[in-house]
């Protein structure tokens, strides 16, 4: 009975963690509208729980502590875009022991720039989940372009 009660659990925390993981790739698709990161607030772990976020865009690496500064960083670069939308590749992994989860992905996407240049991009993602009140929260993300 106990293993039938985890093993149940164990698929609920995956349809949870990829509902986050798609919020996520919504989040960072806002298409012609300009980017916001509404929805981010539920997906990272906020207040005293800090995030740790490494993410190698434009040839230097960008290490953020907070969602706060997560979107002060992002949200002037984004207001470079007119357009941008992404996509989950078919590659979500998602492996969960306990309170924690990892997940690896890659993503495709792109957009255009407001001066009107099509710009392609993909990044291979590791997200790091941790069940904080009783909630899953992302706590570690790492980026890197490819």
């Amino acid at each position: 009975m106990m293993n039938t009660i985890t093993q149940s659990q164990l698929e609920t925390d995956k349809i949870t963690i990829q509902q986050l993981t798609k919020q996520w790739i919504d989040a960072w698709s806002p298409q012609d509208e300009p980017f916001t990161g509404k929805g981010l607030e539920n997906i990272f772990a906020t207040g005293d729980n800090e995030i740790l976020v490494f993410d190698n865009f434009d040839n230097s690496v960008v290490v953020l502590h907070s969602l706060q500064e997560y979107l002060d960083t992002w949200m002037p670069v984004m207001q470079n875009f007119s357009y941008w939308k992404i996509q989950l590749e078919d590659n979500l992994n998602i492996s969960i022991d306990g309170d924690l989860a990892v997940t690896t992905f890659s993503w495709v996407g792109g957009g255009k720039t407001q001066d009107g240049q099509e710009v392609k991009a993909r990044q291979y993602a590791t997200h790091t989940w941790k069940r904080l009140n009783s909630e899953w929260r992302l706590v570690h993300e790492h980026l890197t372009a490819g």
